[in-house]
């Protein structure tokens, strides 16, 4: 099986090319939603997480994002030690998924696909980009977020998107003129040809 990962700042439209992605038969692993799943439900995530933060961090059995993100904040350390406890519980959810699909291809969505190391998990990868002030303009609209919230936000996202330009192998843009279902389909079409032969069989 071709693992297709999907990958894009905010307001670029990965969703977007990941729902083409289901459309042409491609099962997709929104590594975002996933994650969040994962935060409330697994029991290794929610153990490391208590031990690290305090047992006040759930709340009904359900993860409280703002007492996470406000240890976050509060400790420059936190976050890369966070990740390292919800990554990894993540790459193994994405291979169980990935087990159980039965298309040739699969794909799994991510916006810091490099910076957590999911990129180890594809044999290709799709960046979805547009100009900066349309994916602002689209994340205010999809958030209501103001412009200087929305601006912290892709300043954030700088070192990911770096990583992603470099390490991407194709780049679609999701912005005028350029139309997304023929650059999809088209990149979809080579990783297909390109796909290595099945070993001849005795």
């Amino acid at each position: 099986m071709i693992t297709i990962g999907v990958t894009g700042g905010i307001g670029s439209g990965k969703s977007v090319v990941s729902r083409i992605l289901l459309t042409l038969g491609i099962p997709v692993y929104d590594s975002d939603s996933r994650a969040k799943w994962l935060n409330d439900h697994s029991p290794v995530v929610r153990q490391a997480l208590t031990d690290l933060i305090g047992s006040d961090l759930y709340e009904n059995d359900i993860l409280r994002r703002d007492r996470l993100a406000a240890a976050i904040f509060s400790s420059g350390d936190l976050l890369e030690q966070v990740n390292g406890i919800i990554h990894p519980e993540v790459k193994k959810d994405f291979c169980q998924w990935r087990s159980e699909c039965e298309s040739d291809l699969c794909a799994i969505e991510s916006a810091i696909l490099f910076s957590s190391g999911f990129n180890s998990l594809c044999d290709t990868v799709i960046r979805v980009d547009a100009p900066e002030k349309i994916r602002q303009e689209r994340a205010m609209a999809r958030d209501g977020s103001s412009a200087e919230t929305m601006r912290q936000r892709m300043l954030s996202q700088e070192r990911e998107q770096s990583l992603a330009k470099a390490g991407a192998d194709h780049t679609v843009l999701n912005a005028p003129p350029h139309l997304l279902v023929p650059q999809v389909v088209r990149i979809i079409e080579t990783v297909r040809t390109k796909r290595p032969n099945p070993p001849d069989r005795l």
